[in-house]
């Protein structure tokens, strides 16, 4: 079973863009993949350019002009385009990271998918290729390998980038751009690309999700060319109700071929009520339980931070606890403890970073804000309220914990199931846990499709997003408290803060859409 991660070797580079390198997660026709983090602790996946595409005038022209219509796609199952530098002298890229496997490696160690996940994939990346379009762009290269299962559902990755080496001083001569079993006929031929290229390629990727074989066989490139110009596919082992949308996917002619929106409607219908909340409701089992080794916390310092810290774990032991106490005492006027708590406990983390874990993980996004805003001292302050939802005041000795009534929204079905799912997830504010605000954002995304009109779709949708970049910093925050980590400790701290921050103001917006 192949790790995600592979050690930096002599010859990759040590920083990109400002971003540190702390692992390679792959290699390809164009260049490679590298794990980087930003500032607030979020993981990317950083792309960095061949070296003769780079020298390639025309190249960086085409590079420029996709990554800034990619940077414009903003769809629940692609992975965003956050960062780029076409101007550097190997051009690169960064990406949101998704902790899971490529569809080609998942079935090559898995095996072929369950008919129902294959349906929920499918719909998945349909939906991909929906935002992705609406951008202007098509995606070219749609192959198993540029699909990542994460925990809430598939991500299509590396749209638009096979264009920018279409038509270049290196393949304009010879080389055809895309991958060979999972080019369409008018690609092949050398004709235009359109939404319906994508399209053929989605109905191949999809024989291969659910049979681990392409629909034109392998081999030969020529001779696999031949068979998808001039030849049906092989479905024999596709389930009759896959058959019938993978069969009109890969008819020869751009202009038989469904919609992207027909697919994704014929594929949702097949799942109706049913959602990727969790990692067990949509992937098998093994597969499920394989996301485990696509966490980054381990990456989250560099080599010379853990060293430092192995001799600072050394040197408490010599030193004993007292003096190591000492030691990291913050210095007058910083954060007192609480009265009653055990200072021994706090020391191995110093008391600022002791106390910020406590606001973070313990009780929640409220007191995260209070705890900030007044310099390390928590205080009561006025509840923040949403459509159908009161965010608690937490419970002190003086004051018990309260909540608003839902009150349901019947101008769109979004709204109430957004409200629902908001008020139903009161115990994740308080608590902060990582996985129920991973729950929550969940629900919150599948109000966004129950929606009917796009703006409230977009809202909730942010609302969801929110909810995850809350749900990474509380995971970030145990992990940096199990390492004993006070620098990243407080980074997640604030990272979580901001993601309070701007989930108040995503709700004034959907407030004033489904009040």
């Amino acid at each position: 079973m192949a790790d995600r991660f592979t050690p930096l070797g002599d010859d990759d580079p040590r920083s990109v863009g400002g971003y540190d390198l702390r692992a390679r997660l792959g290699a390809g026709g164009m260049g490679r993949v590298y794990l980087a983090f930003t500032p607030g602790g979020r993981a990317l996946a950083v792309k960095v350019v061949r070296p003769d595409y780079a020298e390639d005038d025309e190249f960086r022209r085409r590079f420029r002009k996709e990554i800034d219509a990619a940077q414009r796609v903003q769809g629940l199952y692609t992975a965003p385009v956050v960062d780029a530098d076409s101007e550097a002298p190997l051009p690169w890229l960064a990406t949101a990271y998704v902790p899971g496997p490529s569809l080609h490696q998942a079935v090559s160690e898995h095996g072929p998918l369950p008919l129902t996940t294959v349906f929920r994939l499918v719909a998945g990346v349909a939906e991909g290729l929906t935002a992705i379009h609406a951008c202007g762009l098509i995606h070219r290269d749609l192959k198993p390998a540029n699909i990542l299962l994460a925990e809430d559902g598939p991500r299509v990755i590396d749209f638009g980038i096979a264009h920018a080496a279409d038509a270049t001083t290196l393949t304009s001569t010879h080389v055809r751009i895309g991958t060979p079993a999972f080019m369409a006929p008018e690609q092949i031929r050398g004709h235009s690309a359109s939404p319906a290229t994508d399209v053929f390629a989605l109905g191949n990727l999809t024989v291969f999700a659910a049979t681990g074989r392409t629909a034109f066989g392998e081999g030969n490139p020529e001779a696999m060319f031949f068979r998808i110009i001039n030849e049906e596919p092989e479905l024999g082992r596709c389930d009759p109700e896959l058959r019938t949308v993978v069969e009109s996917c890969l008819a020869k002619e751009p202009g038989e071929r469904p919609s992207v929106s027909e697919v994704m409607e014929y594929a949702r219908e097949r799942i109706q009520g049913e959602t990727m909340s969790l990692a067990g409701s949509w992937l098998p089992g093994s597969l499920a339980t394989s996301l485990a080794r696509y966490g980054t916390a381990k990456y989250t310092k560099t080599g010379e931070t853990r060293k430092e810290e192995a001799r600072d774990k050394e040197a408490r032991k010599d030193e004993g606890t007292t003096q190591k106490a000492a030691k990291d005492k913050p210095p007058t006027g910083g954060t007192t403890p609480p009265s009653g708590q055990d200072n021994s406990v706090l020391s191995g983390l110093g008391c600022l970073a002791a106390l910020i874990f406590i606001v973070v993980v313990a009780i929640g996004p409220q007191k995260v804000l209070d705890w900030v805003k007044s310099d390390g001292k928590p205080s009561a302050s006025p509840s923040y309220s949403a459509p159908g939802y009161t965010l608690p005041t937490h419970a002190t000795a003086d004051t018990d914990t309260s909540t608003a009534p839902v009150e349901e929204n019947t101008t769109d079905p979004g709204c109430a199931q957004a409200s629902q799912a908001i008020s139903s997830n009161n115990e994740t504010f308080d608590q902060a846990s990582a996985a129920s605000l991973s729950a929550l954002a969940s629900n919150l995304d599948s109000a966004a499709d129950a929606a009917q009109d796009s703006t409230v779709a977009s809202a909730v949708r942010a609302l969801a997003n929110d909810s995850r970049s809350m749900s990474d910093s509380a995971a970030g925050a145990y992990s940096a408290r199990d390492d004993g980590d006070s620098t990243q400790l407080k980074t997640y701290q604030q990272a979580f803060s901001d993601g309070f921050d701007q989930w108040k103001q995503d709700a004034e917006t959907y407030k004033s859409l489904c009040e």
